[in-house]
């Protein structure tokens, strides 16, 4: 159960740390040069918000799946905050490759909702 947590904690904080690729030039699908929701003006300012909620969010996230106390009881709401800040920043600049992000945090959110127990057993919350 170490390991899974270990890993589990791992891809959470790698999935976070990915909305980072927005800041890189040469990368086609993270572009903050388009966005069908956003004012140019906007588009910056807005884009680091909520990278930086996403980043620290599953960050946070890993944590409370690798037990830090204090966290491992608030995981649901870790989850559905990080989450929905990745989702809202991929929506905003949307490019189809980012289906696959989407879809990841749709998963997330619907196990923060519906708590299955196995999860609650990884986390140690409960």
């Amino acid at each position: 159960m170490i390991v899974l947590r270990g890993l589990v904690g791992l891809l959470l904080v790698a999935h976070g740390l990915v909305h980072l690729l927005y800041l890189a030039a040469d990368v086609p699908e993270f572009s903050l040069d388009t966005s069908w929701l956003v004012p140019r003006a906007w588009r910056r300012p807005v884009a680091l918000t909520l990278m930086g909620a996403t980043v620290v969010g599953f960050a946070l996230l890993g944590l409370a799946v690798w037990g830090v106390p204090g966290l491992r009881d608030v995981w649901p709401i870790l989850a559905i905050t990080a989450s929905s800040a990745s989702a809202l920043l991929m929506v905003a600049f949307f490019h189809p490759r980012l289906l696959l992000g989407l879809t990841i945090d749709a998963a997330i959110v619907a196990v923060a909702v519906t708590q299955p127990g196995w999860v609650q057993t990884l986390t140690g919350a409960g």
